[in-house]
């Protein structure tokens, strides 16, 4: 066994940091995404720094969502030993030391701080500085505390759309002139992740009652599918809102706004809270959710920048 343990030891470190799932990796990008192409269609950014600039995004959120995961089990690993669909996990079987994690999280920490050194601005430095040793940081404990871990990990998850805002606004970028536009997007953006965590973490509602972990699942009960629709819907009209401050075009309005609620509405008509490969499958078509609004945006940008 010690062999086996030595020789399955990189694939341990590559599941430790969910490189193995891509979803939450998109799930942390789409708020860089978002925020990116927004800004580019108000200040006709040129499309050779707008690829640069997604480039610089893409790579703070692999390294963020990576070193997350990795303290996220660290701090979880007595009840990721208790849940079935977690105790296969590196450091709750026992795959890996305790101590291989702690370094492995101190690494990756270097490896977004060394990202963040690509961003043109340094209050958006801080910002994501603020995003790791904070709010990731903390997030973890929320489910200890309270039943509204979901709402926390709304802010966390999509702390980079404010990231990329102070990023590209530059000298222009006020905060009460464009409070508006980043606390409707937030809105926006937490709501969403309200609605598909609460789906994710579902999947495990017997055994999370059962050890003592809090969720959103658990505490919306019997009423949960109202009430991911009402946040659903705060969603979309934040959304919609977003696109109105920021002057968007049609294509934003007929792609990411109608398409969000056209996937949103089968997601939550076709949602099982019951049957768990039905949450993780509603989960992960999240991926195609974000995907949608980016294509809007894109679109946008596309026809005023380029065309």
């Amino acid at each position: 066994m010690p062999f086996v343990k030595q020789r399955l030891n990189f694939r341990n470190y590559y599941v430790l940091a969910r490189m193995h799932s891509p979803v939450g990796t998109f799930l942390f990008f789409w708020p860089f995404a978002y925020a990116l192409f927004m800004v580019a269609y108000r200040t006709n950014l040129q499309p050779s720094a707008l690829v640069s600039r997604l480039l610089v995004y893409a790579g703070i959120s692999v390294t963020l969502r990576s070193a997350a995961c990795v303290w996220n089990d660290i701090c979880d690993v007595d009840f990721d030993r208790q849940v079935e669909r977690t105790k296969i996990r590196p450091l709750a079987s026992g795959a890996m030391s305790m101590a291989g994690a702690h370094i492995y999280v101190i690494l990756l920490g270097t490896a977004f701080f060394a990202t963040l050194t690509l961003l043109s601005s340094k209050s958006a430095v801080y910002h994501g500085i603020f995003d790791i040793a904070v709010l990731n940081v903390i997030y973890p404990y929320m489910k200890r505390v309270t039943y509204l871990p979901q709402v926390w990990l709304g802010i966390t998850i999509n702390w980079g759309f404010i990231v990329v805002w102070v990023d590209l606004a530059g000298a222009s970028f006020t905060p009460w002139s464009d409070l508006e536009i980043l606390v409707c997007s937030m809105v926006s953006l937490a709501s969403w992740t309200i609605v598909y965590d609460t789906i994710y973490a579902c999947q495990d509602l017997n055994d999370d009652q059962r050890v003592g972990v809090k969720s959103t699942a658990i505490l919306f009960g019997h009423h949960l599918p109202i009430i991911l629709k009402v946040f659903a819907a705060i969603y979309l009209g934040a959304l919609t809102y977003t696109g109105y401050l920021n002057g968007q075009g049609a294509w934003f309005y007929s792609i990411s706004v109608f398409g969000s609620a056209v996937h949103m509405l089968w997601q939550l008509e076709t949602h099982n809270p019951l049957d768990s490969l039905n949450c993780k499958d509603r989960f992960q078509s999240n991926i195609t959710l974000g995907g949608i609004v980016v294509w809007g945006l894109a679109a946008d940008y596309f026809v005023k920048v380029i065309i």
